[in-house]
């Protein structure tokens, strides 16, 4: 079938590529065959789309894009402020969490009162500047470098494996939930010690 004419509007069959197009005046719209569809012009969804639950197998977009809508990520339902949706990699469910720290969501193991142990291993903690690699930098185990995504940025902070402590999801993310919590330890070290001395001073 020979190309559509400019005024052609409607369905032409591409026998070359084996695939069934949508024109408008000439120009295709979209594309598609037993496989895939490509939508060539920019794309504006208004209303609903569905009723019910709709299944994507796969999909690649390139371009900018706006979306007005609701996420729902899975059994968690839909995030509140201050959530980040989170993916347990490939093929898992997403999620919404955040280092939430209402009472009612925690379940209490007991107060620490080792904060003077706390305090020596905050010390022994090494501190660098360093900027994290690019994707062509890193040869690693990973797909990918985890990362803030900014490598210019002249960081100050410390490595996972010599404060395992400080650390969550497998040790390779840094926790700030136990960062908050072992500098408050170590500030209640410091505060004893200094109680002490004032007090030996004042007997002096």
């Amino acid at each position: 079938m020979a190309s559509p004419s400019t005024t052609h509007k409607g369905w032409h069959f591409d026998r070359a590529n084996s695939r069934l197009q949508a024109v408008y005046n000439g120009t295709e719209v979209f594309d598609f065959d037993a496989d895939d569809m490509v939508i060539t012009p920019n794309l504006t969804v208004t209303g609903t789309i569905g009723t019910g639950a709709a299944t994507l197998a796969s999909a690649t977009t390139t371009g900018n894009h706006t979306f007005s809508l609701t996420i729902t990520a899975g059994a968690d339902g839909v995030g509140a402020d201050g959530e980040q949706l989170t993916s347990g990699g490939a093929a898992a469910e997403c999620d919404w969490a955040a280092a939430g720290s209402l009472r009612q969501f925690k379940k209490i193991l007991g107060m620490r009162t080792d904060e003077q142990e706390v305090l020596e291993m905050l010390a022994e903690t090494p501190v660098y500047d360093f900027q994290y690699l690019t994707k062509a930098e890193y040869n690693g185990e990973l797909d990918h470098p985890i990362t803030t995504g900014d490598t210019a940025t002249v960081y100050t902070g410390i490595m996972a494996d010599e404060a395992p402590f400080l650390m969550h999801h497998k040790g390779r993310i840094l926790n700030p939930i136990n960062t908050v919590g072992y500098l408050l330890l170590g500030i209640k070290a410091l505060t004893e010690r200094v109680q002490i001395l004032e007090a030996q001073v004042a007997k002096a």
